[in-house]
């Protein structure tokens, strides 16, 4: 079920403090959104989509295994919920298991072929991997929903040997074509 269905489905006073915890997020104000969502979880326990952002809170803080329950339970909720699936995957690729957090961005896709973020870290699973014709593919799929983004600490695709021959071939063309029109 997607994010917005969760959110009809619940109360008006918890939909709004969740509207607020992720607007706490945004301005990087996470210790009041943990509250926020805390409360939320208080009122109801069940609540997928809090459930996954107070996970994404907890892992960006460093307590992982926190964060892995709440997806688990989010999940048990769930096993629909393409946020928390990405971010399990997500877990799973720190982890260093690249096929299941492939498979679970895949599940996340069949899902709701619109999440971006599960496109997004498609791409960016393939990209470290070597396969630049398919982290493009997925990338540009994250882009058209407003979601691509690289990790600030991933190496760039031109800091790669392997992705050299593309992109002078790309640059080239791109001459070639200005060359043409003029």
């Amino acid at each position: 079920m997607r994010k917005e269905e969760h959110i009809d489905k619940t109360s008006e006073e918890i939909a709004k403090d969740y509207r607020r915890a992720e607007e706490m997020i945004k301005r990087g104000k996470t210790s009041k959104a943990e509250q926020i969502l805390d409360k939320i979880l208080a009122e109801d326990e069940k609540f997928v989509p809090a459930l996954n952002k107070l996970a994404v809170i907890q892992i960006r803080a460093g307590r992982t295994d926190e964060g892995e329950n709440l997806l688990e339970r989010a999940l048990n909720q769930d096993p629909d919920y393409p946020p928390a699936l990405s971010n399990l995957g997500n877990l799973a690729k720190e982890a260093g298991e690249l096929d299941r957090a492939e498979k679970l961005y895949r599940q996340a896709l069949e899902i709701n072929p619109e999440y971006g973020p599960a496109y997004n870290n498609l791409g960016v699973i393939k990209r470290e991997g070597g396969e630049y014709k398919d982290s493009i593919k997925f990338l540009k799929k994250a882009q058209k929903r407003g979601t691509f983004s690289l990790k600030t600490d991933s190496r760039p695709f031109y800091r790669d040997p392997g992705c050299l021959l593309p992109m002078i071939l790309a640059g080239l063309i791109g001459i070639v074509v200005i060359i043409w029109i003029v």
